[in-house]
């Protein structure tokens, strides 16, 4: 079914501290559908489509909740919606980097009307749902949710501000999808006559994702969506170069017993492909980052790691940027800002922490030492790639 990573008594010791970093967990796995059309048309390997797929075609949930991108005059944002038909689910696959509007009112009209459901969202969504199912006393509902990794939700205008970082006439844009074709995929900008590719990364890196999020993103430290059922995030810690052979993966964290059951009986069924992976591939950089402590006050036990000053400089790149993007006026500038200014304050930021070896530079050594140390040949397997020879 799945191949089972080495060293698991150690696995065992270190569980405590992975706690810590990524919230509790069963197993971790890399996966992927199976299904190419499925696989290059998501964020990265297709998972959360497929695992929805099975739900519906096996009436193991009655209707899954999620958004669909609306793009409307340079403005994006998502619509919650309720879907059953399970050929309906790949219409909704991909990352959405905007708000996402109507989620009360579907989840009003669900809860009421379905016993057993499936649930795709965000760490925000997830602790609301989480809290609503605990306290409804009528009307129990089974609730499988499916929770993706979240570094932040740009506001509706930062898809306008990025098509005119990259001087692209909003009048002539019929419709922007964020993620797809391959991991890390692009972000296609159909316009009236022809269809502009740009790279995903390149894309959210233009400030579209570092200013125009809230001060609420901000202080969120719940980057791995530790209340899901199953969180799934892209594999970065991961090498990369075999899962842009495979054409997309996804880094699945199972959280909980019903989540396991779910995930192992849409892998028995064929609906995904998977292997275990060490759960230290969990931790990501944004991870450390979101849980390390504001310099902005704020009463929290959620904060794992004290600051550095690589997250001190960030906040103040962030809290200096919000400004310049909340006003279309000032985005020249903003640009400007975003290509001199931030590259070289991170860095100085970066190496300063290494040279005085600070808390942050230690605990972001120590998980790069394991994650290079577990590498599992599998993954280059699937690829049909030989093993790197430091590859364990």
């Amino acid at each position: 079914m799945y191949g089972s990573y080495e060293n698991r008594n150690v696995n065992k010791k270190r569980k405590p501290l992975l706690n810590h970093f990524i919230g509790s967990y069963v197993k971790t796995f890399l996966a992927y559908a199976p299904e190419t059309g499925i696989r290059l048309n998501s964020a990265s390997g297709g998972v959360a489509t497929a695992l929805l797929k099975y739900l519906l075609e096996n009436s193991i949930v009655e209707a899954a909740l999620m958004p669909r991108i609306v793009f409307k005059r340079g403005l994006t944002y998502g619509l919650w919606s309720i879907v059953k038909d399970p050929e309906d689910i790949p219409k909704y696959s991909g990352s959405i980097y905007a708000p996402t509007y109507g989620f009360s009112k579907v989840l009003s009209y669900a809860l009421p009307k379905y016993s057993h459901i499936a649930v795709v969202a965000l760490p925000c969504y997830v602790k609301a749902i989480r809290r609503l199912l605990e306290h409804r006393e009528k009307n129990k509902v089974d609730a499988l949710i499916i929770g993706l990794y979240c570094l932040n939700t740009p506001s509706t205008w930062a898809t306008k501000y990025a098509l005119k970082y990259f001087k692209i006439d909003i009048k002539d844009v019929v419709s922007v999808k964020f993620r797809g074709r391959g991991w890390p995929g692009y972000t296609t900008v159909m316009l009236r006559n022809r269809i502009i590719y740009i790279p995903s990364s390149t894309f959210y890196g233009s400030g579209l994702g570092q200013y125009f999020h809230s001060l609420g993103c901000y202080l969120c430290s719940d980057h791995t969506n530790s209340l899901a059922d199953v969180s799934l995030a892209d594999p970065w810690t991961l090498p990369h170069e075999p899962i842009k052979r495979l054409g997309g993966a996804t880094l699945v964290v199972v959280r909980t017993r019903r989540g396991l059951e779910v995930f192992e009986g849409a892998v028995k069924a064929g609906y995904i492909g998977a292997i275990e992976v060490d759960p230290v591939y969990a931790v990501q950089d944004t991870t450390l980052l979101k849980l390390s402590r504001r310099v902005l006050r704020r009463r929290s036990n959620e904060y794992a790691l004290p600051p550095s000053f690589t997250t001190i400089v960030y906040e103040m790149l962030y809290r200096a940027g919000r400004f310049l993007a909340s006003r279309e006026g000032l985005w020249p500038l903003l640009r400007l800002y975003h290509r001199v200014v931030r590259p070289p304050a991170l860095k100085a930021a970066s190496a300063l922490d290494y040279k005085l070896q600070t808390t942050w530079a230690k605990v972001n050594t120590n998980i790069k030492l394991l994650q290079r140390a577990r590498v599992p040949r599998k993954i280059y397997s699937l690829a049909g790639l030989e093993v790197n020879e430091g590859s364990q």
